[in-house]
């Protein structure tokens, strides 16, 4: 009777436990995109490798952890130089991400958005352009359901120069596609991410414009 009375307990806090873990996940996801500076999204990353710290099972914190730091990118008026420090905070926790979960295909969604951010120049093009594709040629083999594959891989293409193979006509295809996907792809776990759909709409919005 004791043995059975301790498994029901265990149960108990193991399921508040998981509730209270999802509860602040959510809360901090919702607070990421909310924030509209660098200095509070970096506090916010840290609120996240906190939890990863605690939960080290899960690769979710670390991964919104550094998101916070892409994110950051798109704020303030970053130069080239300072927005290469924050994609390298993100990159040092892609790497301990991909050490441990080589088979996620956002983890490798990510990745490709750091390398496209990379692209500051026309002299860091042509390299980050083709390590951005096969991140996301990996992300696809991992999970083709993926709307941020499509986005990512229109994004490419619609900034490679049209003489290299890119621009918008070819990019269309990707980016409908990623859209349609946003619209119908159910999401069931409300922690997973949901990021690219904005920009994939303003992506198609100049892609009609040149038509």
């Amino acid at each position: 009777m004791k043995t059975i009375i301790t498994i029901f307990l265990v149960a108990i806090a193991t399921v508040a436990f998981s509730s209270k873990y999802e509860e602040t996940m959510k809360t901090n996801i919702d607070k990421l995109y909310a924030l509209n500076s660098s200095v509070e999204l970096q506090a916010l990353a840290n609120q996240f490798e906190r939890i990863g710290m605690a939960e080290q099972d899960k690769w979710l914190p670390s991964y919104y952890a550094a998101y916070c730091f892409v994110r950051s990118t798109f704020l303030d008026e970053m130069d080239a130089d300072a927005k290469h420090k924050q994609l390298d905070k993100a990159q040092s926790l892609i790497d301990e991400l991909q050490k441990k979960y080589s088979e996620e295909s956002e983890i490798c969604a990510l990745q490709a958005l750091v390398y496209q951010l990379r692209i500051t120049d026309m002299s860091k093009g042509a390299k980050y352009s083709m390590k951005a594709s096969s991140a996301i040629a990996e992300a696809e083999k991992l999970n083709a359901e993926n709307p941020r594959v499509y986005y990512l891989r229109g994004s490419n293409t619609f900034h490679t120069p049209k003489f290299f193979g890119g621009g918008a006509e070819k990019a269309k295809p990707d980016l409908e596609k990623a859209a349609k996907m946003f619209e119908y792809v159910k999401q069931t776990d409300p922690l997973m991410p949901t990021w690219g759909n904005i920009h994939n709409g303003q992506l198609l919005e100049q892609c009609a414009n040149l038509d």
